[in-house]
């Protein structure tokens, strides 16, 4: 398949060659991904993505020479306008949460299906943050749900933004259902990400659900 100019490069680090096979047929029935590589290590992974300056990293929890949330903290390091999507068979919040901590962009559960994984690659392309909603709401249970909290100095609006990023919602549609357009709600989000100190979408939610900042998505 010939790719445009443009394509998203994608770099899959999966240790499972089957599943890894299958992703990349389904990313490259698309004209707007390209495949760059297939790594089976972290250590690979990170070699790879030099050479390739990947744009997405579809990343396994569990590799050979560790976590995908180390490599993904490694590979942020790296190079930082990479986006990396943790790709786990578990459905766990805690290692939610250790992806939102190493700077990840997603985090999408195996069982979900194929097509979930390529909605998640073009989400974190676009610079959208990827949360599956039932293990974000198991989460955000968790922690206080307060509402009344000035931390971070954020102002109504901002919060606003916040509690629908909680929810999993685009830039694009946050801009449409606040009536702003996405260059205004763009604006929103990087404040909002500079006032909490994150690194991303994801780190800036997780810091504002611990600070009790957003109430607790209840759809």
């Amino acid at each position: 398949m010939v790719h445009p100019m443009h394509a998203i490069r994608v770099l899959i680090v999966e240790d499972h060659r089957m599943f890894a096979e299958a992703v990349a047929q389904a990313l490259e029935t698309f004209p707007e991904f390209t495949v760059v590589g297939v790594a089976t290590t972290a250590e690979e992974g990170r070699r790879m993505l030099g050479e390739t300056n990947a744009d997405v990293v579809l990343m396994d929890y569990r590799l050979p020479d560790g976590t995908g949330t180390r490599a993904a903290q490694q590979m942020c390091a790296d190079r930082p306008s990479t986006k990396v999507v943790i790709v786990t068979a578990t459905d766990d919040d805690i290692l939610l949460a250790e992806a939102i901590d190493a700077g990840c962009s997603g985090f999408v559960v195996k069982t979900r299906g194929l097509g979930e994984l390529v909605n998640a690659t073009r989400a974190a392309a676009a610079g959208d943050a990827v949360i599956p909603p039932p293990l974000l709401r198991h989460m955000v249970a968790r922690l206080s749900s307060a509402s009344t909290s000035t931390a971070f100095g954020l102002t109504a609006r901002e919060i606003e933004v916040l509690r629908l990023l909680a929810r999993g919602t685009s830039t694009k549609l946050i801009a449409a259902q606040l009536g702003i357009s996405v260059h205004t709600a763009r604006n929103h989000v990087q404040n909002i990400i500079r006032k909490c100190d994150a690194h991303s979408k994801l780190e800036a939610v997780s810091m504002a659900l611990r600070e009790g900042v957003i109430q607790t998505p209840t759809s």
